[in-house]
């Protein structure tokens, strides 16, 4: 029975292994920025409290833009080991069913922001916008499936199931982007990012939770024999 345990959880490990991770993941920025990014290449700030739940938390400046893909302010890039790389892989076999993160601006108008996530060569996924008001801490939620109402596009890979897979079958970056705006164009303003997120589908918790229910059992039973 030990072996089936350790049998389940290995196959569950197996289903939700990224790069050097297990789902699910949280990135709180508890001690520092992890890697993050903002712009290009530069270091964000990094607040020890003030963050959701009062946890730590990252900063950058933008400008809102009206050209192009507005404007990335965070990124989340293999490159940089950000998270250590805990974004980065295949989110398809990994079982990556929702991405989340919390964003907050000072603007004085509400901001459309979104989630980009690039594979690479071109192959990358933007999704639809979250309308997010000044001065509040706001959670983006994306379940991560081929749908209108997740994806406006998949960039060079195309349209369809195969940009979905080419984008999704080797997650590379993970951004955070205000959205193209032609009407507040020019706006400068400060963006906070807090608990970026990746969680499995609920099967695969469940097969977790109930391995590892198990030998707990198991081990109580042979504290309490001894």
């Amino acid at each position: 029975m030990k072996q089936l345990a350790l049998v389940i959880l290995g196959v569950a490990f197996a289903q939700t292994s990224l790069a050097v991770s297990v789902l699910p993941f949280t990135e709180s920025f508890e001690t520092n920025a992890s890697g993050w990014v903002y712009g290009t290449s530069s270091a964000p700030i990094w607040s020890a409290t003030g963050g959701v739940g009062n946890s730590g938390y990252i900063s950058a400046p933008a400008t809102v833009s009206g050209s192009g893909f507005g404007a990335i302010v965070f990124r989340g890039n293999d490159a940089n080991n950000a998270s250590g790389d805990a974004f980065a892989g295949n989110w398809l076999t990994a079982g990556v069913a929702t991405f989340s993160a919390y964003v907050r601006h000072n603007a004085d108008v509400a901001l459309n922001f979104y989630a980009r996530f690039d594979a690479g060569a071109g192959r990358a996924g933007s999704s639809v916008n979250f309308l997010v008001n000044p001065n509040s801490w706001t959670l983006l939620q994306l379940p991560i499936l081929n749908e209108i109402t997740s994806f406006q596009s998949y960039g060079a890979a195309g349209q369809g199931q195969a940009g979905f897979d080419a984008v999704f079958g080797g997650i590379q970056n993970v951004q955070i982007a205000l959205s193209l705006d032609t009407v507040n164009a020019g706006t400068s303003v400060t963006v906070d990012l807090d608990n970026v997120s990746i969680v499995p589908e609920p099967s695969i918790l469940g097969l977790l939770g109930a391995a590892a229910a198990f030998l707990g059992a198991l081990h109580r039973k042979r504290i309490r024999q001894k």
